[in-house]
């Protein structure tokens, strides 16, 4: 299905982050430990991107013309339904903790942060490539 140019600016603006975080050359947990600004716009960057991910969702879904769902994460169970993402528990993974990030703010873990951009980062191009070929 070809999606509209809101979904296509939306899938660049996940790349764009991504993009972003991988020049900041996070290598150590200590770098990033170290470096309050970085923290914050890691923390920053992957929120963007996250919330890009599910308006993405649901806005394929709306298109779909398939009900709104309850949550993000069901959003994404849909989406694998419909056969347009392979496996929904990866982005739901990263919707929990967008959720995290958004009402538990104060104080974030930065061994999650950490896990994400030198572990999951590449689940963001993952989510990009599947809309694409869908």
């Amino acid at each position: 299905m070809k999606y509209n140019g809101i979904i296509e600016n939306k899938l660049r603006v996940i790349e764009e982050k991504v993009d972003v975080i991988k020049n900041w050359k996070i290598n150590s947990f200590q770098y990033l430990q170290e470096n309050a600004m970085l923290q914050l716009a890691v923390e920053r960057a992957l929120q963007v991107a996250i919330e890009a991910m599910i308006d993405v969702a649901e806005r394929i879904l709306a298109l779909k013309q398939i009900s709104p769902q309850n949550s993000a994460a069901l959003s994404m169970k849909k989406l694998q339904e419909s056969d347009i993402l392979g496996n929904a528990t990866d982005y739901a993974d990263m919707i929990k903790f967008r959720n995290f990030i958004v009402h538990r703010y104060e104080k974030i873990d930065l061994e999650i942060i950490f896990n994400i951009i030198t572990e999951k980062l590449y689940l963001f191009n993952q989510f990009v490539n599947e809309i694409r070929k869908s």
